[in-house]
């Protein structure tokens, strides 16, 4: 077993588990687990074969401000599982959005740096000219939105962003200079040709700002190093790109606004950005909620409702500004470490570009890699990159590259021993299998738990309640932690109860629903902010005990007023007690919200036009009813 590790070609498997992760991550949305667990365990194996080199060799690291910066960060990150109130969400974003500094510490700790980044950095570019002219068919093909597999246009500028400064960088320099043979003049100025078509395609004004940031980086610091000639070439590449893009908006119908014109709209600051003031503004109040430790990572979606504007067309997950969510959720010493690790960045990045000793691939790598990640910090001011697990994957292995390169010259070098001084072999490969077995195992468990959860929950809409009730188990089961099977098991045996009362089996029905209650008391335990907790369990008082249902509804639309299901069930409940008038104000309280265009808007809409008839104001009914009509169109041409 010892030589079978000795012989395994850690480069190329570490090279290809970190590009494999990297493909699965492009296609997480944050619903489908599954690719979150597949990317996971994949940076898992990676941990593995770093810990292997770590047995039989020593290693050389330099220990500095960037390193040390980054370890606190993932500390702090972990640390604050612990006071969170939701635990389950805190655990599963510790992995999510440390993973750029997982990442980066899996690239460090490695010993063949330089033929890592050999392989998976045009691996990186590969991936992202695919996802380019994915987006472009999208435009110019199927005409909807240029987001590629992403949720958001802004994310896809993230990562063209991420692969075209760099390879602008690498295309600054002759093909001789270059590592890759194979990435020459023409496959290079074909590549940046898509990449920058793309990126004025999708006309992120964000996103475009702060590429234009990272290319006066790039081309300040780089511009007297180079050949002209180069410099001229690349100028005649965007060029021809933004010719293409601008051209192509009179060959398409309903094409949207071009570059210069969203580019345009700059000059109006409250207008172009209104959208974000809006949130910013109502996440002001949350600061002074908050404990200094934060909400938690990945809850900022679960406090937020209460004091979201009635304004916000957003989806409520993030604050459109990294920096804001990651201290309201990570706390102050959470935004205060990553503020650290950006200073030290660029005091090892000026201390190390001063350095005249540098040969002009060193200093065009360091400069491309500083520039890009400058523009996908200054993007995070607008968007949520630090939040999109690709763009996270690609910043952490650009960082371990970076940091490899300011320390080329270092003086503050520690040796780490090989761990076979410690341990024995066979020790090793069993804490090793044991680690990998308890990283593995919690992914697993997410994502089968994910699943079960589902299909249960298709399975109670069918009526087929024994084996929704089998899989709601084996979801509860596989995570302990997490509110949702708990509470959608509690709504199946709230139905299956009521089927037993049609038949008058009461004590059966009674036992189940003393079951739902339990299971609501336990979701409510792990997470007191889910809105549908209350709304089962009000109705289950439905049947008997309205008041209480009353209370129970009332509850809901405290922790969330766009909850339209109780806002619903409560107005009707009032109306069926002869309270027409408070019927209508629990209603006229939602209207002035946001609501996606789906059954339940319309629902509450067809409730409020029939109630509003009913309470004699005839023209809110018939403007309700119009645009009723209007949204059902809308719906059925999607």
């Amino acid at each position: 077993m010892t030589l079978f590790l000795t012989k395994i070609n850690e480069n190329s498997i570490f090279s290809s588990f970190l590009i494999l992760s990297l493909t699965a991550s492009l296609f997480y949305t944050g619903n489908n687990t599954w690719l979150f667990t597949a990317s996971f365990i994949l940076i898992v194996f990676s941990l593995a074969f770093i810990l292997k080199q770590r047995f039989y060799k020593s290693l050389n690291i330099s220990v500095n401000g960037i390193l040390i910066s980054a370890v606190l960060l993932l500390t702090w990150f972990a640390i604050s599982i612990f006071p969170a109130q939701i635990k389950y969400l805190s655990l599963y974003n510790f992995f999510w959005i440390g993973s750029l500094v997982i990442v980066f510490l899996l690239f460090t700790f490695n010993e063949n740096k330089d033929q890592i980044w050999k392989t998976v950095w045009p691996a990186i570019l590969l991936l992202v000219f695919i996802w380019a002219i994915y987006g472009l068919v999208q435009y110019y093909y199927l005409h909807v939105p240029t987001n590629a597999s992403f949720l958001n246009r802004n994310s896809l500028a993230a990562l063209i962003n991420l692969a075209l400064i760099p390879a602008s960088a690498y295309f600054l320099l002759s093909e001789k200079e270059r590592p890759w043979k194979f990435i020459n003049n023409k496959i290079l100025a074909l590549t940046l040709i898509i990449l920058f078509l793309t990126a004025f395609i999708i006309t992120s004004r964000g996103g475009s700002l702060s590429l234009i940031l990272g290319f006066m980086v790039l081309f300040s610091l780089l511009f007297k190093h180079v050949e002209k000639s180069q410099i001229y070439s690349l100028f005649i590449i965007i060029f021809i790109s933004f010719l293409l893009a601008t051209l192509s908006q009179y060959f398409i119908q309903d094409s949207p606004s071009g570059f210069t014109e969203r580019m345009v709209t700059l000059q109006n600051t409250s207008k172009a950005g209104g959208a974000r003031f809006i949130i910013w503004n109502s996440l002001i109040p949350l600061f002074n909620e908050m404990p200094w430790y934060g909400l938690g990572l990945g809850s900022l979606w679960v406090f937020w409702p209460p004091y979201r504007s009635t304004n916000d067309t957003s989806a409520g997950f993030f604050s459109h500004n990294d920096y804001m969510q990651i201290t309201l959720e990570a706390g102050y010493p959470g935004i205060l470490l990553l503020v650290l690790l950006f200073i030290f960045i660029l005091i090892h990045f000026i201390r190390t570009i001063k350095n005249d000793n540098l040969l002009l691939l060193q200093r065009a790598e360091l400069i491309g890699l500083f520039a890009a990640l400058v523009t996908f910090a200054a993007h995070s001011f607008f968007t949520y990159n630090f939040y999109i697990l690709p763009l996270l994957l690609i910043a952490g292995i650009y960082l371990g590259r970076f940091n490899q390169l300011v320390n080329i010259n270092t003086r503050s070098v520690k040796t780490i021993p090989a761990f076979k001084i410690y341990f024995k072999p066979i020790m090793f490969i069993f804490s090793m299998t044991g680690l990998i077995f308890i990283l593995c195992s919690y992914f697993l468990s997410i994502s089968l738990s994910s699943y079960y959860n589902m299909q249960a929950k298709e399975l109670m809409l069918q009526k087929k309640y024994q084996d929704s009730n089998a899989y709601f188990l084996k979801a509860q089961t596989l995570a302990p932690l997490m509110d949702n099977p708990f509470f959608s098991h509690a709504d199946l045996l709230r139905r299956g109860a009521n089927k037993l009362y049609s038949v008058n089996k009461n004590r059966k029905a009674n036992s189940l629903l003393k079951l739902a209650h339990d299971n609501l008391d336990k979701a409510e335990k792990l997470n007191p902010l889910r809105p549908q907790t209350h709304h089962i369990r009000g109705l289950i008082f439905e049947r008997e005990q309205p008041e209480k249902a009353k209370i129970e509804f009332k509850k809901a639309l405290k922790l969330d007023p766009r909850f339209l299901f109780s806002r619903i069930r409560l107005a009707t409940l009032l109306h069926q007690k002869n309270q027409l008038k408070k019927a209508m104000e629990v209603l006229y309280d939602g209207v002035n919200y946001n609501y996606p265009v789906n059954k339940v808007m319309i629902e509450y809409m067809t409730l409020f036009a029939k109630l509003s008839r009913e309470a004699g104001v005839e023209s809110f009914a018939l403007h309700l009813e119009a645009n009723i009509k209007k949204y059902i169109g809308v719906n059925r041409q999607n």
